[in-house]
């Protein structure tokens, strides 16, 4: 390439994988043009992957990556990843991902960027946390898509064509001043992770983490884990943390009904409500507790509290 020989796309019309053209667009998306054979390095490839286990079933997402796989191997060209075996192979270990807390996306809605890229990465991935909306619609939201009188965003996602995504706007974050922002320009989704894990590092979320990463444990400051799907599943966990029901946060997500797909979203588990753990105390610490609560407050015990001791 540096010597000004076109790259060798990676599906040619003559090859028998051409016809994997789900493949093809998936890879598409991540380096922003048709992929070649120099595009296959590891981080476009985990990218691939974490794609794919968000959108597919797993036995689908295993399917599909032992095919890429089988290209990759059979081919005689070098590419840039070293261990694609490895990052390729699903072995059905959970895997574990980071969410943005929204005192830390407030310290990216805070950030000035300093370049045109920052200013599109930064816009795209805030009104990706506000509203739920995958990185390929969020691009394209725009002022006009929310209504006054309700409050509310409206659009229909790319990649889920039959139905219409409703989401309250964010007026405490500002979300209309990101939307009249209509700036753009082509950006591969590694360019992408690689700009906003910038932003976030001058932004200080250096927080340590320690995740499961298919099959792997991985310990690393919390930039160094934020991609382009981080704002999706913030703003999913978020709203979990604050109580919202799965099926209200499935509807704002775009996934209808379907809970399990929303579940894949949630990087967090909600506390144990006291009234859980009460139902399974023995009754005389559950009136044990009453007591002290009653000697600490110097207050009878109102019917609400009654019952949630009581754990019924």
């Amino acid at each position: 390439i540096g010597l000004g020989i076109p790259a060798e796309p990676l599906f040619r019309s003559r090859d028998r994988y051409h016809e994997r053209t789900s493949t093809l667009n998936r890879l598409k998306d991540i380096v922003g043009h048709i992929p070649t054979w120099d595009d296959m390095n590891d981080d476009v490839l985990r990218d691939f992957v974490d794609e794919l286990m968000e959108s597919l079933a797993a036995s689908s997402a295993k399917t599909i990556c032992a095919e890429l796989k089988a290209i990759l191997h059979s081919n005689k060209r070098k590419i840039p990843s070293e261990d694609f075996m490895s990052i390729l192979t699903i072995r059905g270990e959970a895997s574990q991902a980071i969410y943005l807390t929204r005192e830390e996306m407030q310290r990216i809605i805070d950030y000035q960027p300093e370049n045109d890229l920052e200013r599109f990465v930064r816009r795209n991935f805030i009104v990706e946390f506000m509203t739920g909306a995958r990185r390929s619609d969020a691009e394209q939201l725009r002022i006009t898509h929310c209504d006054i009188d309700t409050g509310t965003i409206s659009y229909v996602p790319k990649k889920t064509p039959g139905i219409v995504v409703t989401v309250p706007v964010d007026e405490r974050l500002r979300l209309r001043n990101f939307l009249a922002d209509d700036y753009y320009r082509q950006c591969g989704r590694d360019v992408f992770n690689e700009t906003i894990r910038r932003i976030c590092q001058k932004c200080k979320i250096d927080t340590e983490c320690t995740i499961k990463r298919r099959g792997e444990t991985v310990t690393a400051p919390k930039y160094e884990l934020v991609s382009s799907h981080t704002a999706r599943r913030s703003f999913a966990t978020n709203l979990y943390l604050s109580g919202v029901a799965l099926e209200d946060i499935a509807m704002l997500m775009g996934h209808g009904l379907n809970i399990e797909t929303t579940k894949r979203y949630i990087c967090a588990e909600r506390k144990m409500s006291k009234g859980v753990l009460a139902y399974f105390q023995p009754q005389e610490m559950q009136e044990y507790e009453r007591g002290e609560r009653d000697t600490q407050y110097g207050n009878p015990l109102r019917a609400e509290d009654e019952v949630y001791y009581r754990g019924i």
